[in-house]
Protein backbone atom coordinates (compact mmCIF):
# COMPACT_ATOMS: atom_id res chain seq x y z
CA UNK A 1 0.00 0.00 0.00
CA UNK A 2 1.58 3.35 -0.93
CA UNK A 3 1.59 6.16 1.29
CA UNK A 4 0.95 10.18 0.79
CA UNK A 5 1.34 13.28 2.68
CA UNK A 6 -1.72 15.71 2.05
CA UNK A 7 -2.64 19.02 3.07
CA UNK A 8 -5.63 19.51 4.86
CA UNK A 9 -8.11 22.11 6.31
CA UNK A 10 -8.93 22.12 9.82
CA UNK A 11 -12.08 21.63 9.49
CA UNK A 12 -11.55 18.52 7.55
CA UNK A 13 -8.62 17.61 9.88
CA UNK A 14 -11.35 17.93 12.77
CA UNK A 15 -13.53 15.57 11.14
CA UNK A 16 -11.57 12.87 10.61
CA UNK A 17 -9.92 13.11 14.17
CA UNK A 18 -13.20 12.69 15.72
CA UNK A 19 -14.83 10.03 13.57
CA UNK A 20 -11.35 8.12 14.77
CA UNK A 21 -11.96 9.42 18.35
CA UNK A 22 -15.65 8.12 18.24
CA UNK A 23 -13.96 4.23 17.27
CA UNK A 24 -15.79 4.07 13.97
CA UNK A 25 -11.80 4.22 11.98
CA UNK A 26 -9.18 2.71 13.64
CA UNK A 27 -6.55 5.43 12.05
CA UNK A 28 -7.10 8.25 10.19
CA UNK A 29 -5.90 6.61 6.49
CA UNK A 30 -9.06 4.84 6.95
CA UNK A 31 -11.16 7.84 7.18
CA UNK A 32 -9.62 8.82 3.63
CA UNK A 33 -9.91 5.49 1.85
CA UNK A 34 -13.77 5.68 2.77
CA UNK A 35 -14.14 8.75 1.86
CA UNK A 36 -12.15 8.28 -1.52
CA UNK A 37 -14.14 5.42 -1.84
CA UNK A 38 -17.36 7.14 -1.98
CA UNK A 39 -16.10 9.80 -4.39
CA UNK A 40 -15.17 6.69 -6.74
CA UNK A 41 -18.99 5.28 -5.87
CA UNK A 42 -20.51 8.46 -6.70
CA UNK A 43 -18.24 9.17 -9.97
CA UNK A 44 -19.18 5.92 -11.03
CA UNK A 45 -23.04 6.62 -10.86
CA UNK A 46 -22.53 10.10 -12.74
CA UNK A 47 -20.71 8.16 -15.23
CA UNK A 48 -23.73 5.69 -15.22
CA UNK A 49 -26.19 8.26 -15.48
CA UNK A 50 -24.48 9.48 -18.58
CA UNK A 51 -24.00 6.78 -20.19
CA UNK A 52 -27.41 5.96 -20.36
CA UNK A 53 -28.76 9.55 -21.08
CA UNK A 54 -26.43 9.22 -23.88
CA UNK A 55 -27.98 5.79 -25.25
CA UNK A 56 -31.06 6.98 -24.87
CA UNK A 57 -30.93 9.97 -26.70
CA UNK A 58 -29.58 8.36 -29.41
CA UNK A 59 -32.15 5.61 -29.45
CA UNK A 60 -34.61 8.94 -29.46
CA UNK A 61 -32.88 10.17 -32.63
CA UNK A 62 -33.03 6.66 -34.69
CA UNK A 63 -36.00 6.61 -33.66
CA UNK A 64 -36.94 9.76 -35.43
CA UNK A 65 -38.35 11.42 -31.55
CA UNK A 66 -36.73 14.79 -32.47
CA UNK A 67 -37.53 18.07 -33.36
CA UNK A 68 -35.76 20.86 -35.39
CA UNK A 69 -33.60 23.12 -33.46
CA UNK A 70 -35.80 25.91 -34.52
CA UNK A 71 -38.59 24.61 -32.97
CA UNK A 72 -36.52 23.72 -30.25
CA UNK A 73 -34.97 27.53 -29.96
CA UNK A 74 -39.04 29.25 -30.58
CA UNK A 75 -40.09 26.89 -27.64
CA UNK A 76 -37.09 27.91 -25.26
CA UNK A 77 -37.86 31.65 -26.29
CA UNK A 78 -41.32 31.62 -25.61
CA UNK A 79 -40.48 30.03 -21.89
CA UNK A 80 -37.98 32.79 -21.29
CA UNK A 81 -40.38 35.50 -22.18
CA UNK A 82 -43.31 34.04 -20.11
CA UNK A 83 -40.60 33.73 -16.99
CA UNK A 84 -40.12 36.85 -17.45
CA UNK A 85 -43.46 38.49 -18.06
CA UNK A 86 -44.61 36.24 -14.67
CA UNK A 87 -41.42 38.01 -12.70
CA UNK A 88 -42.26 41.82 -13.75
CA UNK A 89 -45.66 41.06 -12.98
CA UNK A 90 -45.10 39.84 -9.79
CA UNK A 91 -42.08 42.61 -8.78
CA UNK A 92 -44.87 45.43 -9.39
Amino acid sequence: MGTKNISLPLELEAYIDAKVASGEYAHASEVVRDGIRLLMQEEARKLEWLRNAIAEAKADVAAGRTIPAERLEEELAKRRNARQTSRRGKSR
